[in-house]
């Protein structure tokens, strides 16, 4: 749950420093708020990559693993060129936001391995 909030308020101040608006051209749904990083992207690098760190543990065989990641990937990928397809996010927003979910995620897998390890 710390990894999902963390993103979404991370994303909020990131969204309220940059100001940027949304892309005004090909728009297939209507989106109120900034642009830059993209909120969906963000959250999607967060959710997927904690989940696959999570189940890592648990899956023992190197296929497993591979399966893990690939469908992590996927779903990532998939979420981000959508708001692109979409057109309410410049590809700028999505590689943003997965930059921004993915320092999210590597500083709260590093807090939670250095709390295990001082459980310890």
């Amino acid at each position: 749950m710390a990894v999902i909030i963390g993103a979404a308020i991370l994303n909020q101040a990131l969204k309220f420093t940059f100001e940027r608006a949304r892309p005004t051209a090909h728009r297939l749904i209507q989106e109120s708020g900034y642009s830059f990083p993209s909120g969906h992207s963000m959250e999607a690098f967060a959710l997927y990559g904690i989940l696959a760190f999570l189940l890592w543990r648990h899956t023992s065989t190197r296929i497993g693993r591979s399966f893990l990641i690939l469908i992590s990937i996927i779903m990532i990928v998939i979420i981000g060129t959508s708001r692109i397809y979409l057109g309410v996010h410049y590809p700028s927003d999505v590689l943003g936001g997965y930059l921004a979910g993915g320092f999210w995620l590597a500083a709260a897998i590093w807090i939670y391995q250095h709390y295990m390890e001082s459980r310890k």
